[in-house]
């Protein structure tokens, strides 16, 4: 049973304690004065027994009148009628409150805020109403992202299509370019199918439908796998890739409990971004340590690094560095990175080398 529940009920006790006492008051009152009347009727009875001739004497029967509880009805009334005014106060006022901000969301309006309004309750209409503040924030913060998603989708698309139209226009006007422009229409489709399946994986990412299925992973395993497709996408660019664990473990193995395609594309990702800000012939590094009960794993690389400032907002979606305008990229690819470490219950940062070049640093419980 709840705060409001015992609320509630201390009121209805109240208001019916109130009216028992008032009732008993009125009948207390109305019986002394019935015994006062009557005493004082058999005491001139007896003064006029006294005074008069003997005569017959009739003894004083006392007169049954009848009595219509009149006055205890109007105090139990009145105490009920007060008591139960003042609940309906207590309780309307915020379901009012209530009302009003959920009709101002429904229109849109998604900046009410009804937690402050409602006082010092302590109850659960002010765990409601604090609830509904943590709604409406969470509500206006998606519709806002789903909008500059929207905008930042239309803006990547356009490229790509106006690019696709050009290589078409091209096939038609000099058929002997055919082959390179139809090979312009496949790349630019395939970038643009790459782009589409980034942001369904993020949108389901964002909105909870994926759930985990969780499993021992074996760590170790993971990052040799991901490391041997990275050797083999830095290897036309003659970028060297090695992996350094760092544990104190006879075979320096890992594990933990997460699920395991999700875990591979997040590492993927990181390591794949370090790539491609790498220069040629430079080199990329992921260690692995354990600190406390987290396994970090580091991606280094020998870019141009990111800017300080902007250190916190490249895990945004669509988000480039002001230095990496030049590569191609849709900025996604770190997202979605951060939505699946999140997940983990696992955080991602990322800060500069002293020595030049970008280090992100993913730290995943061990269970």
């Amino acid at each position: 049973m709840g705060r409001l529940y015992w609320k509630f009920f201390i009121f209805f006790f109240l208001a019916q304690l109130t009216s028992v006492i008032g009732v008993g008051i009125a009948v207390s009152i109305v019986h002394e004065r019935e015994e006062l009347q009557r005493e004082h009727e058999v005491q001139m009875q007896s003064q006029n027994k006294a005074m008069a001739p003997p005569v017959l004497y009739k003894p004083f029967k006392p007169k049954h009148k009848r009595w219509f509880p009149l006055m205890p009805i109007l105090v139990g009334a009145l105490a009920s009628f007060i008591f139960a005014a003042i609940l309906a106060w207590y309780f309307s006022k915020p379901i009012k409150q209530l009302r009003q901000a959920f009709a101002s969301a429904a229109n849109g309006n998604l900046d009410v805020r009804i937690g402050e309004s409602m006082g010092k309750r302590r109850d659960e209409l002010i765990d409601l109403g604090n609830a509904f503040d943590v709604m409406a924030v969470r509500l206006g913060a998606l519709l806002q992202s789903q909008t500059r998603l929207l905008h930042q989708v239309s803006h990547e698309l356009r490229s790509p299509l106006a690019r696709l139209q050009i290589a078409v226009g091209l096939a038609r006007q000099q058929p002997d370019k055919l082959e390179s422009s139809l090979m312009r229409i496949e790349r630019e489709s395939v970038r643009m199918d790459d782009l589409v399946g980034e942001l369904l994986a993020l949108s389901r990412l964002e909105s909870g439908v994926i759930r985990l299925e969780k499993e021992r992973v074996n760590l170790n395993e993971l990052l040799i796998t991901v490391l041997e497709d990275a050797c083999f996408e830095g290897e036309a660019r003659k970028i060297t890739i090695d992996y350094v664990p760092q544990v104190e473990t006879p075979d320096n193995s890992l594990s933990l409990l997460g699920q395991q395609d999700l875990l591979h594309r997040a590492i993927d990702n990181v390591v794949r971004n370090a790539l491609k800000y790498s220069a040629s012939q430079s080199h990329v590094s992921i260690k692995t340590s354990v600190d406390n009960a987290f396994i970090k794993i580091e991606v280094n690389d020998q870019g141009a690094g990111v800017a300080e400032d902007e250190l916190d907002i490249i895990f945004q979606a669509f988000f480039r560095g002001s230095n990496t305008h030049q590569t191609d990229g849709h900025g996604v690819g770190l997202a979605i990175a951060k939505q699946i470490v999140e997940a983990h219950g696992g955080t991602i940062a990322a800060s500069n080398i002293t020595t030049g070049g970008l280090s992100v640093a993913i730290k995943l419980p061990v269970s």
